[in-house]
């Protein structure tokens, strides 16, 4: 059985297909089509990969197109989670794949039903005719890691901070990092010996910000560090801290002790997936000394 699925999305959206694919890697030939990054941290586990930004993939979304981006193996099934009110994108696939069973979803559930997006998307596929059961996938998802890091001994004090997301409105301000970061050196001395913070491409402005008052020996600043870096840093860490964000799913994918702190988004539709995972919602504004204690309260996590 050869799948094609599509997932146009960012980190945090294409990793949330990992429960599905997990169930499903063993009685299909997956393809994958998407954007970086994401596809490549879900490269290992599916047959290949493919850039739907790159390989003529823009007249997937051209009405009435007559070339198609060559896919080795043709797929049996193709699953994509588009926006699709016109039906172009369907048509444009039944011309390209005439013997495929061909099922599009919308990118994601309707607001009013609180559900996670990974179940959704599995039970999607199962409801596309997939050999997968949706809600034992989901379910496993918190028993053990679904992605293998690099099998590297977690240092017993390495704290990793991510202060960012690809939303404004997830983040807490830069103050109440540096609160933290201070509360936690002056209580805990002993764990936190190194305090990673961790900035991506969407928070140079938080860059230049830390860079100015954090001093370096309370923190380590890293920007925008490379996969592999990313990768070896996360399976290292012995407490990660973050938003709603694709690095923290990545974090609990991957095993780390992860606390989520949650604003705008809703846990019940994007809590982290793994072991290991603490979830922080304050509803009311980030007070940093309260979230301070809450935090240093999950520091028993092992």
């Amino acid at each position: 059985m050869r799948v094609l699925i599509i997932r146009a999305g960012a980190l945090g959206d294409t990793l949330m297909l990992m429960p599905a694919i997990t169930n499903l890697r063993a009685k299909a030939t997956i393809t994958l089509a998407g954007r970086y990054p994401g596809i490549d941290y879900l490269s290992p586990y599916v047959y290949q990969c493919v850039d739907i930004e790159s390989m003529g993939w823009h007249r997937l979304f051209i009405k009435g197109s007559k070339v198609s981006p060559q896919l080795f193996p043709a797929p049996d099934h193709v699953v994509a989670f588009l926006s699709d009110p016109e039906g172009k994108i369907m048509e444009n696939l039944k011309a390209w794949l005439p013997a495929a069973s061909i099922h599009i979803f919308p990118v994601f559930p309707p607001e009013e039903k609180n559900i996670h997006i990974a179940l959704y998307m599995a039970r999607s596929i199962e409801a596309a005719g997939l050999p997968i059961d949706a809600q034992r996938s989901f379910k496993d998802s918190f028993k053990s890691p679904l992605m293998a890091g690099q099998d590297l001994l977690k240092s017993k004090d390495l704290f990793v901070l991510h202060p960012g997301s690809g939303s404004v409105d997830k983040n807490v301000p830069p103050s109440f990092w540096l609160s933290l970061i201070t509360c936690l050196k002056r209580r805990h001395p002993k764990k936190t010996k190194r305090i990673v913070l961790l900035l991506g491409p969407a928070e140079e402005d938080f860059h230049r910000f830390f860079k100015e008052v954090l001093d370096e020996r309370d923190a380590e600043l890293i920007f925008c560090p490379e996969k592999e870096d990313l990768v070896k840093l996360l399976s290292k860490a012995s407490l990660y801290i973050g938003h709603d964000s694709g690095i923290t799913h990545l974090a609990a994918m991957m095993g780390a002790p992860v606390i989520a702190l949650f604003k705008k988004s809703s846990p019940g539709q994007w809590a982290p997936l793994g072991p290991l995972v603490k979830i922080i919602r304050e509803d009311k504004g980030y007070r940093a000394r309260s979230f301070c204690d809450e935090i240093l309260k999950q520091l028993k996590i092992k």
